[in-house]
């Protein structure tokens, strides 16, 4: 038996091949990794081994074995805009890597730069934006799992 971890929210899978669809984020069967048992025993990261420079929003998942709490770096190009969404049972914390950032959280805008930090509670939409002239990075943390999200569209 084989462990695949969805590269987008971070679920972990255990069967002979990953899932057509993740049961948590419905990413496709190609969003999963097949990972070693040693790997999400890991208790240590450093900033190189979760960042990346992509053309595309990157959502990367880290520390898989913690059991309240899902930790996620969040890549982003210049210009690259996360869709309205919200999380209908987790508290969410942002802080800022690198880059600046525009947040919208419950109606209200701000930019967030290196260092800064927010929070959407349960159930609040938002989404963020990269408006700087570099690549952005920041940290967000999700709680309690599993983590679920839902898209908003405005009518």
């Amino acid at each position: 038996m084989k462990n695949f971890k969805c590269s987008v929210c971070g679920y972990i899978h255990k069967g002979d091949n990953p899932p057509e669809k993740c049961p948590n984020c419905e990413s496709p069967k190609e969003k999963f990794l097949n990972i070693e048992k040693e790997d999400s025993a890991k208790i240590f990261m450093f900033y190189g081994e979760k960042v990346s420079y992509s053309d595309k929003l990157e959502i990367n998942p880290f520390f898989d074995g913690l059991e309240i709490l899902s930790p996620f770096i969040y890549n982003m190009p210049v210009g690259s805009k996360a869709p309205l969404h919200k999380h209908p049972e987790n508290d969410e914390f942002f802080f800022v890597l690198r880059g600046k950032i525009k947040f919208y959280i419950d109606g209200k805008f701000q930019i967030l730069q290196k260092g800064d930090m927010a929070y959407a509670s349960k159930g609040v939409v938002h989404n963020f934006e990269n408006i700087s002239d570099e690549y952005a990075i920041f940290l967000s943390i999700k709680g309690p799992k599993p983590v679920t999200t839902e898209f908003v569209q405005i009518s």
